[in-house]
């Protein structure tokens, strides 16, 4: 219980930094429009009033998660960081949250990990000492890893959500396309229509277009930064139909289709994994409480019985 309790008050410590730490994405687009509006009237501000009215995550809690990453940005392969930044890639660049916070929030992590794993050793040594170091063990390594086990989940949420949303997407980029747009017209449309992660990545696609880079390249970075098969597939069929002329209707149809008969096939895998899911709780859970109420009332009425019969027995002779 005290081991719980401490993993709980240790991960809830965390994710108030991480919140902290991290903006909606509305809410940072709303700051930034007003700040966009509202530059000309504030051009007089000093600096000092501009740092003063920035939010409690900006002034506190992201200038601490830089002063701990630059512990290990020395000691950080450069190959290192740009797998991080993948992931975070893969995990939409969760709003002001770099490869530096996310070293510097594994810093933050580790340091309570251990903190904690002392507290548990402390406690737990009245019990066993082999006990006590094996719980702190535990602890120590649950905060080590736990930010990148927060950034997997996150990165398994994303993928799911655009593997589910991406046969509609498809749908509406064939209606787009047979209504006379073209592809680029077509994207537009879906960013316009529809919320999640694939239209903003789209909508980033359109906007390194505008910048000046070519489609073939910023759809090829886009399945880079998601991925996800199906994506990486779909970006293949775009550019085979660009450089050999194939109608773009055609190929989204193709993709649809596709796309569509893996989703039931996943649909139906995920069925089949139900049982064996099932097992554990039946075994460990389920199946101990039918027993005793299956086998409970039989087996007190065979001690009761035994003990009125013991209770019953003439003394041995000569007692």
């Amino acid at each position: 219980m005290i081991l719980l309790l401490c993993v709980m008050f240790f991960t809830t410590v965390l994710l108030f930094v991480i919140g902290l730490s991290m903006r909606p994405a509305s809410l940072v687009l709303i700051q930034d429009r007003v700040q966009h509006l509202a530059q000309p009237f504030n051009a007089t501000v000093s600096v000092i009033q501009q740092e003063i009215g920035a939010p409690f995550s900006e002034r506190v809690v992201r200038p601490i998660l830089l002063q701990l990453s630059r512990l290990v940005m020395r000691m950080t392969p450069e190959g290192q960081t740009d797998v991080l930044q993948q992931r975070l890639d893969a995990a939409g660049n969760p709003p002001r949250l770099g490869v530096r916070e996310f070293l510097g929030l594994r810093v933050l992590s580790a340091a309570g990990g251990f903190l904690c794993a002392v507290v548990v050793y402390r406690l737990m040594l009245s019990v066993s000492t082999p006990v006590a170091i094996i719980c702190g063990l535990l602890v120590l390594v649950m905060g080590v890893l736990l930010p990148d086990y927060m950034l997997q989940q996150a990165i398994g949420r994303r993928q799911y959500q655009i593997r589910k949303l991406l046969p509609d997407i498809l749908d509406l980029l064939i209606v787009s396309v047979e209504a006379g747009l073209g592809f680029d017209g077509a994207m537009a449309k879906v960013v316009e229509k529809m919320k999640g992660p694939f239209p903003q990545e789209l909508c980033r696609v359109l906007q390194e277009m505008q910048m000046g880079k070519a489609r073939t390249p910023a759809l090829k970075d886009m399945a880079a930064r998601v991925q996800v098969q199906e994506v990486s597939t779909f970006v293949a069929a775009i550019y085979q139909a660009d450089q050999l002329g194939v109608s773009m209707a055609k190929v989204l149809h193709v993709q649809a289709d596709t796309m569509r008969v893996a989703r039931s096939q996943r649909i139906r895998e995920m069925a089949a994994k139900l049982p064996v899911k099932m097992l554990f709780p039946l075994v460990f859970f389920i199946f101990p409480a039918i027993f005793v109420i299956i086998i409970g009332p039989g087996v007190i009425s065979i001690i009761y019985s035994f003990v009125l019969n013991g209770m019953n027995t003439p003394p041995p002779m000569g007692q």
